[in-house]
């Protein structure tokens, strides 16, 4: 798992929406953001598909966050918005010519450190980098 440009702007993204009470139009998140408006829609969809997000029609809508920023975890963002994949190449190919037997000492170290990404990553709310955020 690595941190792609997906969420990285789902994470700036929900950090705007972090600093206002009232929903937020994708061109004020875009401008304030400087983050591309047509890549927020499709993330946009993605995280109101996942329940992350809600919005508003009308003249003053918008999105807003459907929890409290300290109950989205980092986790529940890419979860939305990247296509989590943890299985090796011998998981993914049946008889892998480069596959030296399954279960093999790599496959277990491998899902090891998708298991403790994780779990830090569900530990990091979307609270704390927005805090973090406001630091600098």
């Amino acid at each position: 798992m690595q941190i792609t440009s997906r969420t990285e702007y789902s994470v700036r993204a929900l950090c705007e929406l972090c600093l206002h009470d009232t929903p937020q139009s994708l061109r004020k998140i875009s401008e304030a953001q400087k983050l591309p408006i047509k890549y927020l829609e499709h993330l946009f969809r993605q995280l109101k598909q996942s329940d992350l997000v809600s919005s508003v029609s009308g003249a003053k809508g918008g999105y807003f966050l459907n929890k409290d920023s300290k109950e989205i975890s980092l986790y529940d963002i890419i979860e939305a918005v990247e296509d989590i994949n943890s299985t090796t190449e011998c998981d993914r190919i049946e008889n892998s010519e480069y596959c030296i037997g399954k279960p093999c000492g790599f496959h277990q170290v491998w899902q090891e450190i998708h298991y403790d990404l994780k779990d830090y990553y569900t530990k990091i709310s979307l609270e704390y980098i927005y805090q973090k955020t406001k630091e600098k």
